[in-house]
């Protein structure tokens, strides 16, 4: 909430400074004969808008610029090659290769880490050599 209302000041602010740089309002301070002081401000309305006008009109210009650019540099950038000559997605081979890996010959005196291969049923489990 303090960040908001900082915001609305620093807005405030801004305002007010450009508003007496661009001659948008006059203040005037004077002492009455009793002694109390007057302020009075003077807004000249007129050029009020006619330089905000100007302003939103350069802005829009500046922005249409920027647009017609970025739309000349899109059209001159384009791709230098045919969208033919793109490779397309890989994809995965559908079915696998029937690959034999080599067998690691046993080391004497150990038993096998895996049983060998065989399509009587479920792997067969190695227990434990106690210590």
């Amino acid at each position: 909430m303090r960040n908001l209302l900082a915001l609305f000041g620093l807005a405030v602010l801004g305002f007010g400074g450009v508003g007496w740089y661009m001659g948008w309002y006059k203040l005037n301070v004077a002492k009455n004969t009793d002694g109390n002081l007057q302020i009075t401000a003077d807004v000249d309305t007129k050029k009020v808008s006619t330089d905000s006008s100007e302003i939103f009109k350069n802005v829009g210009a500046v922005i249409g610029n920027h647009v017609d650019k970025a739309a000349q540099d899109a059209k001159t950038a384009a791709p230098q090659t045919a969208p033919g000559a793109t490779p397309g997605p890989v994809v995965a081979p559908t079915q696998t290769p029937n690959i034999k890996l080599p067998e690691l010959p046993a080391v004497p005196g150990t038993t096998p880490a895996f049983p060998p291969a065989s399509n009587q049923g479920p792997i067969p489990l190695i227990p434990p050599k106690p210590m």
